[in-house]
Protein backbone atom coordinates (compact mmCIF):
# COMPACT_ATOMS: atom_id res chain seq x y z
CA UNK A 1 0.00 0.00 0.00
CA UNK A 2 1.14 3.45 -0.94
CA UNK A 3 0.37 6.93 -0.12
CA UNK A 4 0.98 10.61 -1.71
CA UNK A 5 1.93 13.52 0.39
CA UNK A 6 1.72 16.55 0.21
CA UNK A 7 5.18 18.53 -1.51
CA UNK A 8 5.32 20.86 2.15
CA UNK A 9 5.29 17.62 4.17
CA UNK A 10 8.38 16.10 1.82
CA UNK A 11 9.71 18.85 1.90
CA UNK A 12 9.79 19.21 6.01
CA UNK A 13 11.43 15.59 6.71
CA UNK A 14 13.59 16.23 3.59
CA UNK A 15 15.07 19.18 4.51
CA UNK A 16 14.68 18.41 9.17
CA UNK A 17 14.82 15.01 9.75
CA UNK A 18 18.39 14.88 9.54
CA UNK A 19 19.12 17.74 11.80
CA UNK A 20 17.15 16.04 14.62
CA UNK A 21 19.11 13.30 15.04
CA UNK A 22 16.55 10.67 13.09
CA UNK A 23 18.36 7.18 12.08
CA UNK A 24 16.19 7.89 9.08
CA UNK A 25 13.28 9.68 7.16
CA UNK A 26 11.14 6.57 7.94
CA UNK A 27 11.77 6.87 11.40
CA UNK A 28 10.84 10.56 11.55
CA UNK A 29 7.67 9.57 9.59
CA UNK A 30 6.56 7.62 12.26
CA UNK A 31 7.26 10.15 14.93
CA UNK A 32 4.94 12.30 12.95
CA UNK A 33 2.32 9.40 13.28
CA UNK A 34 2.48 8.47 16.22
CA UNK A 35 2.04 12.62 17.59
CA UNK A 36 -1.16 12.78 15.28
CA UNK A 37 -2.46 9.44 16.80
CA UNK A 38 -1.97 11.00 20.41
CA UNK A 39 -3.87 13.85 19.92
CA UNK A 40 -6.35 13.56 17.36
CA UNK A 41 -6.86 14.92 14.20
CA UNK A 42 -9.44 18.03 13.81
CA UNK A 43 -12.28 17.02 11.60
CA UNK A 44 -12.08 20.02 9.68
CA UNK A 45 -7.96 19.07 8.78
CA UNK A 46 -7.82 20.35 4.96
CA UNK A 47 -5.85 18.07 3.29
CA UNK A 48 -2.48 20.16 1.01
CA UNK A 49 -2.99 18.68 -2.27
CA UNK A 50 -1.03 15.18 -3.10
CA UNK A 51 2.14 16.72 -5.16
CA UNK A 52 5.39 14.38 -3.22
CA UNK A 53 6.66 11.32 -4.18
CA UNK A 54 4.88 8.07 -3.68
CA UNK A 55 5.43 6.69 0.09
CA UNK A 56 5.17 3.02 0.60
CA UNK A 57 3.65 1.97 3.77
CA UNK A 58 6.01 -0.71 4.65
CA UNK A 59 9.05 1.32 4.32
CA UNK A 60 7.49 4.11 7.20
CA UNK A 61 5.63 2.13 9.67
CA UNK A 62 7.09 -1.75 8.67
CA UNK A 63 6.38 -3.51 11.66
CA UNK A 64 4.04 -1.20 13.32
CA UNK A 65 1.63 -1.35 11.02
CA UNK A 66 -0.99 -3.70 12.53
CA UNK A 67 -0.44 -0.57 15.40
CA UNK A 68 -1.32 1.68 13.57
CA UNK A 69 -4.07 0.57 12.14
CA UNK A 70 -5.75 -0.72 15.01
CA UNK A 71 -4.96 3.05 16.48
CA UNK A 72 -6.46 4.66 13.41
CA UNK A 73 -9.44 1.58 13.42
CA UNK A 74 -10.22 2.88 17.02
CA UNK A 75 -9.95 6.46 17.02
CA UNK A 76 -12.71 6.08 13.59
CA UNK A 77 -14.89 4.09 15.85
CA UNK A 78 -15.13 1.46 13.44
CA UNK A 79 -13.32 -1.29 11.10
CA UNK A 80 -11.51 0.90 7.90
CA UNK A 81 -11.34 -1.10 4.63
CA UNK A 82 -8.01 -0.87 2.63
CA UNK A 83 -9.21 2.07 0.77
CA UNK A 84 -10.42 3.99 3.75
CA UNK A 85 -7.74 3.57 6.07
CA UNK A 86 -5.21 4.57 3.06
CA UNK A 87 -7.55 7.96 3.75
CA UNK A 88 -7.60 8.22 7.35
CA UNK A 89 -3.57 7.45 6.98
CA UNK A 90 -2.89 9.99 4.94
CA UNK A 91 -4.49 12.54 7.20
CA UNK A 92 -3.10 11.33 10.31
CA UNK A 93 0.53 11.59 8.53
CA UNK A 94 -0.04 15.27 7.56
CA UNK A 95 -1.71 16.64 10.41
CA UNK A 96 1.35 14.81 12.18
CA UNK A 97 3.87 16.63 9.79
CA UNK A 98 2.01 20.05 10.23
CA UNK A 99 2.35 19.93 13.61
CA UNK A 100 5.76 18.80 13.82
CA UNK A 101 6.47 21.46 11.71
CA UNK A 102 5.17 24.15 13.95
CA UNK A 103 6.72 23.02 16.83
CA UNK A 104 10.10 22.68 15.50
CA UNK A 105 9.87 26.40 13.57
CA UNK A 106 7.69 28.29 16.17
CA UNK A 107 8.20 26.43 19.67
CA UNK A 108 11.78 24.91 19.76
CA UNK A 109 12.95 27.87 17.34
CA UNK A 110 14.68 25.25 15.21
CA UNK A 111 16.79 23.62 18.56
CA UNK A 112 17.43 19.83 18.45
CA UNK A 113 16.97 19.65 22.43
CA UNK A 114 13.49 21.69 22.78
CA UNK A 115 12.73 19.78 19.46
CA UNK A 116 12.42 16.90 21.36
CA UNK A 117 11.24 18.13 25.04
CA UNK A 118 8.38 19.10 22.84
CA UNK A 119 7.73 15.48 21.56
CA UNK A 120 8.13 13.69 24.65
CA UNK A 121 5.99 16.34 26.51
CA UNK A 122 2.95 16.14 23.67
CA UNK A 123 3.17 12.35 23.11
CA UNK A 124 3.81 11.49 27.10
CA UNK A 125 6.86 9.20 26.49
CA UNK A 126 9.77 8.83 28.96
CA UNK A 127 12.41 7.66 25.80
CA UNK A 128 12.28 7.45 22.37
CA UNK A 129 14.08 4.56 20.83
CA UNK A 130 14.49 5.61 16.73
CA UNK A 131 15.56 9.08 17.80
CA UNK A 132 18.57 10.44 19.96
CA UNK A 133 19.10 14.17 20.28
CA UNK A 134 22.72 16.42 20.71
CA UNK A 135 23.71 19.60 22.38
CA UNK A 136 27.07 20.64 21.79
CA UNK A 137 28.84 19.11 24.58
CA UNK A 138 26.15 16.29 25.30
CA UNK A 139 24.32 13.57 24.28
CA UNK A 140 21.18 12.33 25.12
CA UNK A 141 21.35 8.93 23.71
CA UNK A 142 24.54 6.73 22.46
CA UNK A 143 24.48 6.95 19.34
CA UNK A 144 24.17 4.00 16.85
CA UNK A 145 28.10 3.42 16.21
CA UNK A 146 31.46 4.08 17.76
CA UNK A 147 34.82 4.47 17.20
CA UNK A 148 35.76 0.96 17.10
CA UNK A 149 39.15 0.18 18.67
CA UNK A 150 38.73 -3.84 18.61
CA UNK A 151 40.62 -5.72 15.81
CA UNK A 152 38.06 -5.92 12.50
CA UNK A 153 38.78 -9.52 11.13
CA UNK A 154 36.81 -10.13 8.35
CA UNK A 155 36.07 -13.95 6.68
CA UNK A 156 36.54 -14.02 2.83
CA UNK A 157 36.70 -17.50 1.66
CA UNK A 158 35.01 -20.45 3.40
CA UNK A 159 37.42 -22.43 4.77
CA UNK A 160 40.88 -19.75 5.16
CA UNK A 161 41.69 -17.64 8.03
CA UNK A 162 39.91 -14.27 8.06
CA UNK A 163 41.86 -11.39 6.79
CA UNK A 164 42.44 -8.24 9.65
CA UNK A 165 40.83 -5.17 8.94
CA UNK A 166 42.98 -3.39 11.23
CA UNK A 167 45.46 -5.47 13.09
CA UNK A 168 49.25 -5.35 13.36
CA UNK A 169 50.80 -5.64 10.19
CA UNK A 170 48.26 -3.89 8.27
CA UNK A 171 48.55 -0.91 7.29
CA UNK A 172 45.97 0.62 4.59
CA UNK A 173 43.19 -1.33 4.85
CA UNK A 174 42.96 -1.34 1.23
CA UNK A 175 40.28 -3.87 -0.59
CA UNK A 176 39.72 -4.59 -3.92
CA UNK A 177 37.13 -6.92 -5.80
CA UNK A 178 37.47 -7.73 -9.48
CA UNK A 179 34.82 -9.88 -11.15
CA UNK A 180 32.81 -10.27 -14.14
CA UNK A 181 28.79 -9.47 -13.46
CA UNK A 182 27.15 -12.89 -12.45
CA UNK A 183 30.70 -14.18 -10.80
CA UNK A 184 30.06 -13.36 -7.53
CA UNK A 185 31.35 -10.23 -6.33
CA UNK A 186 27.98 -8.22 -5.05
CA UNK A 187 27.17 -11.39 -2.50
CA UNK A 188 30.50 -11.14 -1.39
CA UNK A 189 30.76 -7.20 -0.86
CA UNK A 190 27.22 -7.76 0.71
CA UNK A 191 28.31 -10.23 3.15
CA UNK A 192 31.34 -8.63 3.76
CA UNK A 193 29.49 -5.00 4.85
CA UNK A 194 27.32 -7.77 7.19
CA UNK A 195 30.20 -8.63 8.67
CA UNK A 196 31.17 -5.16 9.86
CA UNK A 197 28.26 -4.25 11.07
CA UNK A 198 28.47 -7.77 13.11
CA UNK A 199 31.87 -6.37 14.71
CA UNK A 200 30.09 -2.58 15.08
CA UNK A 201 31.37 -0.53 12.36
CA UNK A 202 29.48 1.07 9.79
CA UNK A 203 29.82 1.63 6.33
CA UNK A 204 29.02 4.14 3.85
CA UNK A 205 28.41 1.90 0.15
CA UNK A 206 27.97 4.19 -3.06
CA UNK A 207 25.75 1.62 -5.10
CA UNK A 208 26.39 2.72 -8.78
CA UNK A 209 24.34 0.03 -9.91
CA UNK A 210 21.57 -0.19 -7.77
CA UNK A 211 22.60 -3.81 -6.50
CA UNK A 212 20.20 -3.31 -3.61
CA UNK A 213 16.97 -1.49 -5.23
CA UNK A 214 13.54 -3.09 -4.88
CA UNK A 215 12.12 -5.52 -7.41
CA UNK A 216 8.99 -7.10 -6.24
CA UNK A 217 9.37 -9.50 -8.99
CA UNK A 218 12.56 -11.30 -7.38
CA UNK A 219 11.32 -12.79 -3.92
CA UNK A 220 14.62 -14.13 -2.92
CA UNK A 221 16.41 -10.39 -4.13
CA UNK A 222 13.73 -8.85 -1.60
CA UNK A 223 14.13 -11.29 1.07
CA UNK A 224 17.75 -10.69 1.16
CA UNK A 225 17.55 -6.96 0.70
CA UNK A 226 15.54 -6.87 4.14
CA UNK A 227 17.46 -8.95 5.78
CA UNK A 228 20.48 -6.91 4.87
CA UNK A 229 19.06 -3.79 6.30
CA UNK A 230 17.84 -5.14 9.69
CA UNK A 231 21.19 -6.66 10.02
CA UNK A 232 23.40 -3.82 9.37
CA UNK A 233 20.51 -0.86 10.38
CA UNK A 234 21.81 0.96 7.17
CA UNK A 235 20.35 4.02 6.11
CA UNK A 236 18.70 3.67 1.73
CA UNK A 237 19.12 6.65 -0.15
CA UNK A 238 18.07 6.39 -4.00
CA UNK A 239 19.24 9.32 -6.01
CA UNK A 240 16.87 11.39 -7.56
CA UNK A 241 13.63 9.98 -5.36
CA UNK A 242 15.80 11.72 -2.73
CA UNK A 243 18.78 13.95 -1.90
CA UNK A 244 21.47 13.29 -0.19
CA UNK A 245 21.43 15.76 2.84
CA UNK A 246 24.39 17.34 2.76
CA UNK A 247 26.51 19.38 0.99
CA UNK A 248 29.65 19.07 0.06
CA UNK A 249 31.03 22.58 -0.86
CA UNK A 250 31.89 25.26 1.95
CA UNK A 251 33.72 28.17 1.71
CA UNK A 252 36.73 29.23 4.06
CA UNK A 253 37.13 32.72 5.78
CA UNK A 254 40.64 33.60 4.84
CA UNK A 255 40.51 34.31 1.39
CA UNK A 256 44.22 32.20 0.63
CA UNK A 257 42.67 29.27 1.58
CA UNK A 258 39.06 29.60 -0.17
CA UNK A 259 40.84 30.12 -3.26
CA UNK A 260 42.12 27.17 -2.91
CA UNK A 261 39.13 25.34 -2.24
CA UNK A 262 37.73 26.86 -5.02
CA UNK A 263 40.87 25.51 -7.48
CA UNK A 264 40.11 22.40 -5.89
CA UNK A 265 36.77 22.28 -6.46
CA UNK A 266 37.30 23.13 -10.41
CA UNK A 267 40.13 21.09 -10.24
CA UNK A 268 37.78 17.73 -9.79
CA UNK A 269 35.48 19.39 -12.53
CA UNK A 270 38.16 19.08 -14.76
CA UNK A 271 39.09 15.35 -13.62
CA UNK A 272 35.65 14.16 -15.49
CA UNK A 273 33.55 16.67 -17.24
CA UNK A 274 35.05 15.68 -20.75
CA UNK A 275 36.18 18.97 -23.26
CA UNK A 276 36.63 20.88 -20.18
CA UNK A 277 39.30 23.49 -20.96
CA UNK A 278 41.46 26.06 -19.11
CA UNK A 279 38.67 28.96 -19.56
CA UNK A 280 35.52 26.91 -18.11
CA UNK A 281 37.93 25.40 -15.60
CA UNK A 282 38.77 29.45 -14.62
CA UNK A 283 34.71 30.53 -14.82
CA UNK A 284 34.57 27.80 -12.31
CA UNK A 285 36.61 28.66 -10.02
CA UNK A 286 35.85 32.82 -10.23
CA UNK A 287 32.25 32.18 -9.89
CA UNK A 288 32.76 29.41 -6.56
CA UNK A 289 35.33 32.27 -5.04
CA UNK A 290 31.98 35.01 -5.51
CA UNK A 291 29.83 32.51 -3.55
CA UNK A 292 28.89 33.28 -0.14
CA UNK A 293 27.63 30.40 1.16
CA UNK A 294 28.56 27.86 -1.85
CA UNK A 295 26.39 25.03 -2.99
CA UNK A 296 25.40 23.56 -6.54
CA UNK A 297 22.34 25.66 -6.67
CA UNK A 298 24.10 29.43 -5.82
CA UNK A 299 27.16 28.12 -8.10
CA UNK A 300 24.62 27.56 -11.25
CA UNK A 301 22.67 30.41 -10.87
CA UNK A 302 25.86 32.91 -10.41
CA UNK A 303 26.84 31.46 -13.96
CA UNK A 304 23.70 31.51 -15.36
CA UNK A 305 23.68 35.38 -14.17
CA UNK A 306 26.44 36.09 -15.65
CA UNK A 307 25.47 34.78 -19.08
CA UNK A 308 28.23 31.88 -19.39
CA UNK A 309 27.25 28.80 -20.94
CA UNK A 310 29.11 25.23 -21.70
CA UNK A 311 29.34 21.79 -20.37
CA UNK A 312 30.28 23.08 -17.09
CA UNK A 313 27.18 24.55 -16.44
CA UNK A 314 25.49 21.91 -17.88
CA UNK A 315 26.62 19.17 -15.25
CA UNK A 316 25.92 22.09 -11.96
CA UNK A 317 22.58 22.38 -13.75
CA UNK A 318 22.29 18.23 -14.07
CA UNK A 319 23.33 17.94 -10.25
CA UNK A 320 20.52 20.64 -9.58
CA UNK A 321 17.88 19.21 -11.21
CA UNK A 322 18.84 15.85 -9.90
CA UNK A 323 18.75 17.13 -6.35
CA UNK A 324 21.73 15.39 -5.67
CA UNK A 325 23.03 16.91 -2.66
CA UNK A 326 20.89 19.73 -0.27
CA UNK A 327 21.46 23.52 -0.39
CA UNK A 328 23.51 25.01 1.88
CA UNK A 329 20.71 26.37 4.38
CA UNK A 330 19.13 22.69 5.31
CA UNK A 331 22.68 20.88 4.59
CA UNK A 332 23.90 18.81 7.89
CA UNK A 333 26.59 18.30 9.15
CA UNK A 334 28.84 15.64 7.89
CA UNK A 335 29.78 14.13 11.02
CA UNK A 336 26.09 13.58 12.13
CA UNK A 337 25.35 12.18 8.49
CA UNK A 338 27.82 9.69 8.58
CA UNK A 339 26.14 8.38 12.28
CA UNK A 340 25.06 5.11 10.81
CA UNK A 341 26.12 2.92 7.88
CA UNK A 342 24.55 3.81 4.49
CA UNK A 343 23.76 2.78 1.04
CA UNK A 344 23.40 5.45 -1.76
CA UNK A 345 22.19 3.93 -4.76
CA UNK A 346 22.48 6.03 -7.63
CA UNK A 347 20.66 3.41 -10.37
CA UNK A 348 18.26 6.20 -11.34
CA UNK A 349 21.07 8.52 -12.75
CA UNK A 350 21.08 5.53 -15.31
CA UNK A 351 23.85 5.77 -18.01
CA UNK A 352 25.37 9.82 -16.55
CA UNK A 353 28.19 8.39 -15.24
CA UNK A 354 30.10 11.93 -15.12
CA UNK A 355 27.38 13.14 -12.35
CA UNK A 356 27.61 9.55 -10.71
CA UNK A 357 31.79 9.97 -10.65
CA UNK A 358 31.60 13.73 -9.58
CA UNK A 359 28.82 12.90 -6.87
CA UNK A 360 31.24 10.19 -5.14
CA UNK A 361 34.14 12.17 -5.70
CA UNK A 362 33.01 15.42 -4.03
CA UNK A 363 31.42 13.35 -0.65
CA UNK A 364 34.94 11.76 -0.60
CA UNK A 365 36.71 14.95 -0.72
CA UNK A 366 34.31 16.71 1.79
CA UNK A 367 35.00 13.42 4.02
CA UNK A 368 39.06 13.42 3.39
CA UNK A 369 39.38 18.05 4.06
CA UNK A 370 36.74 17.35 6.83
CA UNK A 371 37.99 14.49 8.72
CA UNK A 372 41.21 13.85 8.35
CA UNK A 373 42.40 13.56 11.72
CA UNK A 374 44.99 11.00 12.31
CA UNK A 375 43.47 8.14 14.98
CA UNK A 376 46.91 6.66 17.09
CA UNK A 377 46.60 3.33 17.25
CA UNK A 378 45.62 1.29 20.54
CA UNK A 379 47.69 -1.79 21.01
CA UNK A 380 48.64 -1.95 17.88
CA UNK A 381 45.28 -1.83 16.60
CA UNK A 382 44.11 0.65 14.03
CA UNK A 383 40.60 2.41 15.72
CA UNK A 384 37.83 2.71 12.64
CA UNK A 385 35.25 4.87 12.14
CA UNK A 386 33.74 3.88 8.88
CA UNK A 387 34.50 1.56 5.64
CA UNK A 388 34.30 3.98 2.08
CA UNK A 389 33.00 0.89 -0.44
CA UNK A 390 32.93 1.95 -3.84
CA UNK A 391 31.31 0.02 -6.57
CA UNK A 392 32.21 0.33 -10.25
CA UNK A 393 35.06 1.81 -9.48
CA UNK A 394 36.20 2.33 -12.80
CA UNK A 395 34.28 5.17 -13.42
CA UNK A 396 36.54 7.13 -10.86
CA UNK A 397 40.01 5.98 -12.08
CA UNK A 398 39.31 5.99 -16.29
CA UNK A 399 42.84 8.16 -16.82
CA UNK A 400 45.41 9.60 -15.31
CA UNK A 401 45.21 12.94 -12.88
CA UNK A 402 42.20 11.42 -11.35
CA UNK A 403 43.60 8.75 -9.13
CA UNK A 404 44.94 11.80 -6.61
CA UNK A 405 41.74 11.23 -4.47
CA UNK A 406 41.46 7.89 -4.37
CA UNK A 407 45.01 7.47 -4.11
CA UNK A 408 45.31 9.72 -1.18
CA UNK A 409 42.78 7.77 0.73
CA UNK A 410 43.78 4.33 -0.07
CA UNK A 411 47.12 5.08 1.66
CA UNK A 412 46.10 7.30 4.38
CA UNK A 413 42.31 6.30 5.06
CA UNK A 414 43.05 3.56 6.98
CA UNK A 415 44.89 6.23 10.12
CA UNK A 416 41.96 8.55 9.67
CA UNK A 417 39.87 5.53 10.45
CA UNK A 418 38.09 5.39 6.90
CA UNK A 419 39.70 2.02 5.06
CA UNK A 420 38.79 2.21 1.00
CA UNK A 421 37.76 -0.82 -0.76
CA UNK A 422 37.04 -0.73 -4.65
CA UNK A 423 35.43 -3.12 -6.99
CA UNK A 424 34.99 -3.64 -10.43
CA UNK A 425 34.60 -5.47 -13.18
CA UNK A 426 38.25 -5.73 -13.94
CA UNK A 427 41.80 -5.82 -12.37
CA UNK A 428 43.57 -4.01 -14.74
CA UNK A 429 41.29 -1.21 -13.67
CA UNK A 430 42.96 -0.68 -10.56
CA UNK A 431 46.40 -0.55 -12.51
CA UNK A 432 46.26 3.37 -13.06
CA UNK A 433 48.44 4.83 -15.82
CA UNK A 434 50.68 7.93 -16.22
CA UNK A 435 52.34 10.56 -14.04
CA UNK A 436 50.23 9.98 -11.51
CA UNK A 437 50.31 6.38 -11.37
CA UNK A 438 48.81 4.67 -8.90
CA UNK A 439 48.61 0.55 -8.91
CA UNK A 440 45.68 -0.43 -6.75
CA UNK A 441 45.64 -3.99 -7.28
CA UNK A 442 49.75 -3.89 -5.87
CA UNK A 443 48.69 -1.49 -3.01
CA UNK A 444 45.79 -3.20 -1.62
CA UNK A 445 46.68 -5.06 1.00
CA UNK A 446 43.84 -7.75 0.36
CA UNK A 447 42.43 -8.20 -3.55
CA UNK A 448 39.54 -10.86 -4.40
CA UNK A 449 39.25 -11.78 -7.93
CA UNK A 450 36.65 -13.59 -9.52
CA UNK A 451 37.45 -14.29 -13.07
CA UNK A 452 41.43 -14.16 -13.61
CA UNK A 453 40.82 -16.58 -16.51
CA UNK A 454 39.97 -13.21 -18.60
CA UNK A 455 43.95 -12.53 -17.66
CA UNK A 456 46.41 -12.94 -20.26
CA UNK A 457 49.50 -15.40 -18.90
CA UNK A 458 51.85 -12.11 -18.04
CA UNK A 459 48.82 -10.67 -16.30
CA UNK A 460 47.88 -13.78 -14.41
CA UNK A 461 51.82 -13.52 -13.32
CA UNK A 462 52.07 -9.60 -13.01
CA UNK A 463 48.84 -9.22 -10.55
CA UNK A 464 48.37 -12.44 -8.70
CA UNK A 465 51.74 -14.37 -8.90
CA UNK A 466 50.08 -16.90 -10.83
CA UNK A 467 47.09 -19.30 -10.74
CA UNK A 468 47.31 -23.03 -9.49
CA UNK A 469 44.33 -24.25 -10.78
CA UNK A 470 41.53 -23.32 -12.88
CA UNK A 471 38.55 -21.52 -10.53
CA UNK A 472 34.33 -22.78 -10.52
CA UNK A 473 31.34 -20.91 -9.91
CA UNK A 474 31.41 -18.13 -6.95
CA UNK A 475 35.89 -19.28 -6.39
CA UNK A 476 37.93 -15.91 -6.12
CA UNK A 477 41.98 -15.95 -6.24
CA UNK A 478 42.44 -14.27 -2.97
CA UNK A 479 45.85 -11.87 -2.40
CA UNK A 480 46.36 -11.26 1.26
CA UNK A 481 49.65 -9.54 2.01
CA UNK A 482 50.71 -10.91 -1.09
CA UNK A 483 50.09 -14.10 -0.58
CA UNK A 484 47.31 -15.97 -2.93
CA UNK A 485 44.90 -18.36 -2.00
CA UNK A 486 42.02 -20.19 -4.37
CA UNK A 487 38.62 -21.09 -3.05
CA UNK A 488 34.64 -20.89 -2.20
CA UNK A 489 33.94 -16.89 -1.88
CA UNK A 490 31.41 -16.03 1.12
CA UNK A 491 28.30 -15.19 -0.94
CA UNK A 492 25.46 -13.48 1.11
CA UNK A 493 22.37 -15.10 0.40
CA UNK A 494 24.38 -18.35 1.75
CA UNK A 495 25.99 -16.96 4.56
CA UNK A 496 23.96 -14.34 5.80
CA UNK A 497 27.55 -12.11 7.24
CA UNK A 498 27.68 -14.13 10.23
CA UNK A 499 30.49 -15.28 11.34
Amino acid sequence: MRIKPSLKSEQFIESVYMRVGAENKAVFARSAIALALAEGVPRDFALEPASGKDIDLDTIAKELIIVFRAAINYRAGKILNDTEFLQEFRRYFEWGCQKMRKIWEEDAGEDNVKFAAELLKRTKMSDTKDIHYKTKNKTRREPLYKIVTSEVKLQILNETESWSLNGPGTDNGLLIISGAPGAGKTQLALDLLAQLSEQGLRFAFFDLKGELEKDETNENLMENRKKFFEQTGASYIRLIDESLPINPLWRETDDTANSQIAYEMSALFSCFVPSLGAIQIGQLQDSYQELESPDFYSWFNHLEEQGISGVHREILKRICEYRVFSNAANAIPLENWLNSSLVIDFKKLGNDDVTKALAVTLLLNMLMKKLNSQLAPINNIQPLKMVLFVDEAHLLLPKEGRTGLLGSLARQGRSWGFPVWLASQDIQSFDIKGSKAVDFSELAKCGVHFTPGNLSPAEKKQYLGGIPRDLQKYEAAVRINNNLTVGAVRQYWKNGGRL
